[in-house]
């Protein structure tokens, strides 16, 4: 009895394995089912799938595809086979990450029901037995070489049930996805479009035991080449090819193509072995339907099968990501730069302390001048700037300077207008100027808003205050003192505007250069500097009107010239980019390690090779507008101008920098007039 129920079983195996769509015809029945493959699109083709392997489909094919899935994916399908009982199942799921690579979980299932079973003398014993094959796979992938090269491979599971035996067998898959031509160096559009798979199936054989024997399913080795491109606006063709072998068998051709358009619908077709496929999808949104046709020896074959693919690309991950950690760096730098800044400011308010308790005036106010350009918004700045120009008043007043004095007392009030000792000390100076100059009313009147006009910057209505002053009144010697200062800041403020419209019109700005200019022979024609500006400006006006190539970046420190932002470097390689990713992480590592030089040579060759390169341009302006604070602070202005016109030349639009400069350019003037009244 026990004979005849081996009999039976070897029979029923027999004939599933003669029954099975004559998949394996010439192995002898050697093979398992699941090597026919699965997944309705690569089924269509004519399993031509080893070069292609970019869908959940991948580790059936070829393992190393899988770093080519773009996003999360679920393949189903399930068919039924010949009206002889025959059905299979199929489900994969894949599940890539940019940075970890591509796990895949794949079920299949083969089916036989309502087989008989009956003894040596030809009697049914049952008729209602079944026969089940399932394979689970475990796959991953990973991808090199900025993603020309895919390695992966899949641990799976084989367990065969008929008739109430079972047995189980474990196996290993291997699987290899290039370029080949972009593993060279190509760059051209035929090596991004040509792709080489190499897959091993059952590089470690599962063998299933039902009784005493075991099966193995024999090695098979797929080698396919595939080439893809969009071949008309919204067409997309792909062509592939497989060759397949293994040991126990001859060696087998599929081939096939699909021809996409506009990423919505599909049209498939091939050959396996000399048997017609073909094929339709609509994918919509994520969500696609195949249908897949099979001319098979036992009978036609219909298969229909659902993916979906949802949440964002690897790419988009990628780049969220990336934008995530960049954020990060960025937020430690700018606390670090804002920690510099407020320990420098904290340092200035200190040191002006100091100076005012000590009765240093023009030390403290050369101090308060420097924080009104890196900090203008501190609270303490009024307070100590009254504080100050109310020590010098005095000072001056002492030793009888009561032009210097009231105009002191007034810079003061202009600080803290309701500053009590200012308000005082003003009218006794006033008083005593008055009583001086023995000035009428009307004078008393001009000469007061002469004085106002000088503290708030406008030396022109002083000017002409003054010299109405002196024309009533040729004697007031006060005001015969405050024309003279007053000519000789404008003569300094003209300079000065020259100097700023030479530094404008080499940076590029030439409408802001002419304004300057305008500015500048308004308050002296005749300043030292200003014919010499006239002609430097006209020169790059007449430059600036002939086209030229753009020039390359400089890290020069002249503080007048500005140079323009680089162009990236034409047709970057992949080694190229690597290098240049290496340099700013570089830069970076040194920057949060305190290495400030080291990061600034770094982001520089950086952002000469590709100026847009992540934040290195935003970096680099942040560095050079701390190192103009500093050098601001410790009173090395033309340094910090250097450092600020860097700044400029960087980010051309930088509100910070083109702020500081034009606040230290006034700072400048406002210098040079205090020493005029000095």
């Amino acid at each position: 009895m026990m004979a005849r129920r081996y009999l039976s079983l070897i029979v029923l195996a027999a004939l599933l394995a003669a029954t099975a769509p004559a998949w394996a015809m010439d192995d002898g029945g050697g093979r398992s089912v699941f090597a026919t493959g699965a997944g309705n699109r690569a089924l269509a083709m004519g399993g031509a799938f080893a070069a292609v392997a970019d869908d959940a489909s991948a580790p059936i094919y070829n393992p190393g595809g899988l770093a080519l899935v773009p996003r999360k994916e679920l393949q189903i399908s399930q068919t039924t086979l010949f009206g002889l009982g025959f059905n299979e199942q199929y489900a994969s799921f894949a599940l890539p990450n940019w940075r970890y690579g591509t796990a895949s979980l794949t079920w299949r299932r083969f089916g036989v029901d309502g087989i008989e079973q009956r003894d040596d003398r030809g009697f049914l014993l049952d008729s209602d037995l079944s026969d089940s094959e399932t394979e689970m796979t475990l796959g991953y992938g990973h991808a090199l070489l900025d993603g020309n090269l895919g390695l992966g491979g899949g641990f799976k599971v084989q367990r065969h049930s008929l008739a109430g035996y079972s047995g189980s067998g474990f196996g290993l898959d291997l699987g290899l996805w290039m370029r080949p031509l972009a593993l060279t160096g190509s760059t051209g559009a035929l090596s991004r479009d040509l792709s080489l798979g190499l897959a091993v199936r059952n590089a470690i054989e599962p063998v299933v035991k039902l009784d005493e024997d075991g099966v193995p399913d024999p090695t098979a080795l797929r080698a396919g080449l595939a080439w893809q491109r969009d071949v008309a606006d919204g067409v997309f063709l792909l062509l592939a090819a497989d060759y397949e072998k293994t040991r126990t068998m001859d060696g087998r051709l599929h081939a096939g193509f699909e021809c996409r358009i506009h990423s919505v619908f599909a049209l498939r077709a091939g050959t396996a072995d000399g048997d017609l496929t073909a094929g339709v999808g609509i994918d919509w949104r994520g969500l696609g339907v195949d249908y897949q046709y099979e001319d098979n020896p036992l009978g036609d074959i219909h298969r229909f099968g659902l993916s979906v693919r949802f949440g964002q690309t690897v790419s988009e991950s990628r780049a969220a990501d990336h934008a995530e950690a960049e954020a990060a760096i960025q937020t430690r730098l700018e606390s670090a730069f804002a920690a510099r800044a407020a320990a420098q400011e904290d340092q200035l308010v200190g040191d002006t302390r100091d100076a005012l308790d000590h009765g240093h005036w023009d030390d403290a106010l050369a101090m308060i001048s420097t924080l009104s350009v890196l900090a203008p918004d501190r609270p303490e700045l009024p307070t100590m700037t009254a504080e100050a120009h109310s020590g010098l008043a005095r000072q001056q007043e002492n030793r009888g300077d009561l032009a210097s004095s009231s105009l002191s007392w007034r810079r003061a009030l202009a600080a803290v207008p309701d500053h009590r000792e200012a308000v005082i000390g003003l009218a006794r100076v006033e008083a005593e100027s008055d009583q001086r100059s023995a000035r009428t009313r009307e004078i008393k009147a001009r000469y007061e808003a002469a004085l106002d006009a000088f503290a708030h910057d406008d030396l022109g209505t002083a000017r002409d205050g003054f010299a109405a002053v002196l024309e009533l009144s040729p004697q007031d010697a006060d005001a015969a003192t405050m024309l003279g200062r007053t000519e000789t800041a404008m003569t300094r403020r003209a300079a000065s505007l020259g100097e700023q419209a030479v530094s404008l019109a080499q940076a590029g700005q030439l409408d802001a250069a002419e304004e300057r200019l305008a500015a500048a022979r308004l308050l002296d024609s005749d300043a030292p500097g200003l014919a010499a500006a006239a002609n430097e400006l006209s020169r790059l006006q007449a430059e600036a009107a002939r086209p030229r190539p753009a020039p390359r970046s400089t890290t020069t420190s002249s503080p007048l010239v500005v140079a323009a932002a680089p162009v990236s470097e034409p047709g970057l390689t992949p080694q190229r980019r690597r290098e240049i990713d290496e340099l700013y992480r570089r830069g970076v590592d040194a920057m949060q390690a305190g290495r400030r030089d080291e990061a600034l040579r770094y982001w520089e060759v950086v952002w000469s090779a590709d100026p847009d390169h992540e934040q290195v341009g935003q970096y680099l302006a942040q560095e050079y507008l701390a190192r103009g604070m500093e050098a601001y602070a410790g009173g090395a202005l033309r340094r910090a101008v250097d450092s600020w016109e860097e700044a400029l030349r960087v980010d051309p639009d930088d509100p910070r920098a083109s702020g500081y400069l034009e606040r230290a350019r006034q700072q400048l003037s406002r210098m040079e007039k205090i020493s005029a009244g000095n």
